[in-house]
């Protein structure tokens, strides 16, 4: 394992998590800046960052570790971020949600993993672990 690799992937899944957290608490702020129309966009690309960076970081580098780390870490940051009050205070017993993110999670690694290698079945897969991540964060707020 490259150092340098491990030290990329783990700025990367810093920055995504930065930004989908960022766009988050900004997104009033944006809607009464920018307006409805152009704050959606934003707010669906930062949310849909946590699937597709893992694809496009195996794709592009064929690290199997950094690409893992990836469609891991941003899913872990999200959830400490919503739920690391409650954690601190004692309050969170919620199994339901750490099963939620531990599936988010778990789909963003196999997403790097599959995309990371060269052949167009785990490709193929890797999309298939894209969509069932997407379908799955989608649920989880509709239920």
């Amino acid at each position: 394992m490259d150092i340098k690799k491990l030290i990329l992937s783990i700025i990367i899944s810093s920055v995504i998590i930065v930004i989908t957290t960022g766009v988050n608490h900004l997104e009033h702020a944006l809607r009464t800046t920018i307006g409805d129309l152009l704050t959606f966009p934003i707010v669906f690309f930062s949310m849909f960052l946590l699937p597709i960076a893992p694809i496009m970081y195996g794709l592009i580098t064929r690290d199997k570790i950094g690409s893992v780390i990836i469609g891991v870490i941003p899913v872990i940051g999200l959830f400490l971020n919503i739920y690391l009050s409650l954690i601190i205070s004692g309050d969170f017993t919620s199994m339901d949600t750490l099963a939620y993110f531990g599936i988010l999670a778990v789909l963003g690694g196999l997403e790097g993993y599959f995309a990371s290698i060269k052949e167009i079945q785990y490709n193929i897969l890797a999309i298939c672990c894209f969509l069932f991540w997407v379908v799955f964060f989608i649920r989880g707020f509709v239920d």
